[in-house]
C-alpha cells in the first residue's frame, strides 16, 4: 500500500467518499451499492503516497542553504512535533508560525495563527509554497563578536591534523567507526538524554553504555566516504520511535526517565525530543555546508581527533582485552582501587551466568556492549570497565606501573 496508487470514490451527490487501492477496488464498491445504469461514481487515481513533510522541508532547505554563496545558512527553524498520541511525526512546524500537516495525499500549509492555508499535491507544490513563505526571512547575518569563537575552518583543519597525529593510519573503516562514536557523542549523549540518565533514574550506567552503543552501530552504519546525509544520521539518533536494546522506544526511555516531582526529571520528554531534532537538523545542515567547503574525508577525519574510549573507537579492542584480563585475575592492578571494598568478593564471584564463560564474554564485547544483557552490562560498569586504561603502552605507562622501553647506549 504505501508506494501503490490510491484511488479516491467520490459520492457526487452526496459528497461522501472512500479511499481503495485499486481500479477493481472502486468498481467493486460501486457495484455492491447501486443496481442501476446511471453512474453516480467517479474515479479519480490520487496516489502515489506523499512522504512525510519533514523529509521533503529538511531537504528543501539544504537545497535554499546550497544556493548561499557567502557560506551561511538560512535562519529557518524545523522543528518535528511530537504527539501525545502518536510516536512518528507527522506534523512539522517551520519558523514557530507556519505549520505543514500531511495525510498521505496531500500537504496542508497554514501561515500565522492560522490566517493563510494552501494545500499541495506534491513535493514540488509544497516547496513552491515554501519558497513564499521563505521570501519574508532574510538570512542570518554574521554576530557582531563572531571574530572571538573558534574558526572553524581552522577547527577542522587541526582537527584532521590531529586524527593523523595522534592515530598514524587507520583504515576506513576504523575511521568512520571512530566518528560514530564522536557524532553519537554530540547528538545523543550530550543532550537533554544525559539529564534522563542523570541522578535517581531508571536508565543506570549499564543501560546507557548499550544504548550508547547500539547508537553509535546506527550513525556507523549511515557514514561511508561516498556520501553522508548529515541530517538523516542526526534525525535518525533523535528518532522517537527508534528502539533501543531495552525493547523500549527513545520516546518510551524519556517517559520512563520522567518525574515531574523531581526538578532533575521534570522536563517533557516530548518537548526534550522536540528540541533535540530541531538541533539535529541545524547540526546537519551546518555539516553539509562544511563537506562542500572541507571535503568529506576531511570532515569525518575531524570527527575522530579524539578517541573517547567506547565501542568503535581504536582503543575499544585493548580496553575489553584488558578488562578481561583482569576479571580472571583479582590480583591485577585495575582492582587495586576494589579489592579491599566489602562488595568486591561477592561480586567478582558472581559473573552473571551468560558472560561466564570467558571465551564468549571476550566475543560479546568485542561485538558490542549493546548485545550483552543488562545485568552483564551492569556488572561491567560496576567493575569500572570505563577505567580500564586505554593507551597503547608504545612508550611505557604511569597510570599501568609500565616502564619506557629503555634505550640502547654504545660504549
Amino acid at each position: 500500500m504505501k508506494n501503490s496508487a490510491l484511488w479516491r470514490v467520490v459520492d457526487n451527490e452526496s459528497g461522501t467518499e472512500s479511499i481503495v487501492s485499486t481500479p477493481s477496488e472502486a468498481v467493486a464498491f460501486v457495484n455492491s451499492r447501486f443496481d442501476t445504469d446511471d453512474e453516480p461514481f467517479s474515479i479519480t487515481e490520487v496516489g502515489p503516497l506523499l512522504p512525510k513533510p519533514l523529509g521533503v522541508i529538511t531537504a528543501w532547505a539544504a537545497e535554499k542553504d546550497g544556493e548561499q554563496t557567502d557560506g551561511s545558512t538560512t535562519p529557518i527553524l524545523i522543528k518535528p512535533v511530537v504527539l501525545d498520541s502518536a510516536i512518528d511525526c507527522d506534523d512539522v512546524v517551520l519558523w514557530g508560525d507556519v505549520y505543514v500537516s500531511w495525510n498521505h495525499d496531500m500537504y496542508t500549509v497554514e501561515g500565522p495563527d492560522g490566517s493563510e492555508y494552501s494545500e499541495a499535491y506534491s513535493a514540488a507544490e509544497l516547496s513552491e509554497i515554501l519558497d513564499e513563505y521563505a521570501d519574508c526571512y532574510e538570512y542570518v547575518p554574521e554576530e557582531a563578536d563572531s571574530h572571538t569563537l573558534p574558526n572553524p575552518r581552522e577547527l577542522i583543519r587541526y582537527g584532521a591534523r590531529e586524527c593523523t597525529d595522534r592515530f598514524g593510519h587507520l583504515d576506513d573503516d576504523a575511521l568512520l567507526w571512530l566518528a560514530a562514536t564522536r557524532i553519537t557523542l554530540a547528538l545523543w549523549r550530550n543532550t537533554p538524554v544525559e539529564n534522563w540518565h542523570a541522578g535517581k533514574s531508571p536508565l543506570h550506567d549499564g543501560t546507557m553504555m548499550r544504548i550508547n552503543a547500539a547508537t553509535t552501530r546506527i550513525v556507523r552504519s549511515m557514514l561511508s566516504f561516498d556520501h553522508v546525509d548529515w541530517i538523516a544520521v542526526g534525525l535518525a539518533i533523535v528518532d522517537p520511535s527508534r528502539v533501543l536494546p531495552t525493547g523500549q522506544s527513545v520516546l518510551e526511555l524519556g517517559l520512563a526517565c520522567h518525574n515531574p516531582d523531581d526538578p532533575a526529571h521534570s522536563a517533557d520528554p516530548r518537548e526534550d525530543l522536540a528540541e533535540m531534532a530541531q538541533d539535529a537538523i541545524a547540526w546537519g545542515r551546518t555539516y553539509r555546508l562544511r563537506e562542500k567547503e572541507f571535503g568529506l574525508r576531511t570532515l569525518i577525519e575531524f570527527f575522530c581527533a579524539f578517541d573517547n574510549g567506547w565501542f568503535g573507537s581504536p582503543s575499544w579492542g585493548r580496553i575489553v582485552d584488558r578488562f578481561l584480563t583482569a576479571v580472571d585475575d583479582r590480583e591485577n592492578a585495575h582492582w587495586r582501587l576494589h579489592r579491599d571494598e566489602p562488595w568486591f568478593e561477592e561480586w567478582f564471584t558472581n559473573r552473571p551466568a551468560d558472560i561466564a564463560d570467558t571465551t564468549e564474554f571476550r566475543r560479546l564485547l568485542h561485538a558490542g556492549p549493546d548485545l550483552l544483557s543488562e545485568e552483564a552490562a551492569e556488572w561491567c560498569v560496576e567493575g569500572a570497565i570505563r577505567y580500564v586504561c586505554q593507551d597503547d603502552h608504545a612508550h611505557g605507562c604511569l597510570r599501568c606501573g609500565l616502564p619506557p622501553a629503555t634505550e640502547s647506549t654504545n660504549g
